[in-house]
């Protein structure tokens, strides 16, 4: 199913901030939801340059399921905000060798440790990761959208002044490798 994925992400200084930030949650009465490694895998459109039209296709590996996704282009704003499409696999090994077939090729793995919290008095999801090879973040989505709850959390978890990207992590990675 469709919906429109409204989100900012934070950039932490160093991955102790984490536990600051954990603290911060729980102050303000959110439980975590969920704790998991996810690896994503990144494909490349056979037709179209997904890094010029700003699109991502992932199928995405964890312990208890398989998802494909697409993203859309994201809009301008203070926050990012895309259409976001994604399904349950039963396979992630056949689902790979479908998109290979259809001439999909993989970009790059994404792999990275996540704690997802949740703050039902906000109606949004915090996400805490530490993504390999770039260091640690929070990510702040408002659940059916609403950039301004987006905000509102970012500045009551005390994250106003951290620095915030609109990248995805395969974007970072991607700039991180061509630099080196």
């Amino acid at each position: 199913m469709a919906h429109r994925e409204v989100e900012a992400k934070i950039i932490l200084p160093s991955c102790q901030a984490l536990e600051e930030v954990e603290q911060r949650l729980r102050s303000l009465g959110a439980s975590m939801a969920e704790e998991v490694v996810e690896e994503d895998l990144y494909f490349q459109h056979p037709c179209r340059d997904f890094a010029v039209t700003d699109e991502a296709l992932r199928l995405r590996r964890r312990s208890d399921r398989v998802e494909l996704t697409y993203k859309g282009p994201k809009e301008g704003g203070v926050v990012k905000a895309r259409k976001e499409v994604s399904i349950v696999v039963n396979d992630y090994d056949a689902a790979r060798e479908l998109l290979e077939s259809l001439g999909f090729r993989p970009v790059l793995v994404v792999r990275k440790e996540r704690r997802y919290y949740t703050l039902p008095s906000d109606n949004v999801v915090v996400t805490l990761d530490r993504v390999d090879e770039l260091g640690c973040f929070v990510e702040v989505e408002a659940l059916g959208g609403g950039e301004e709850r987006v905000l509102g959390v970012v500045e009551k978890l005390g994250l106003s002044g951290y620095p915030r990207t609109n990248l995805s992590y395969l974007e970072m990675l991607l700039e991180k490798k061509r630099v080196h």
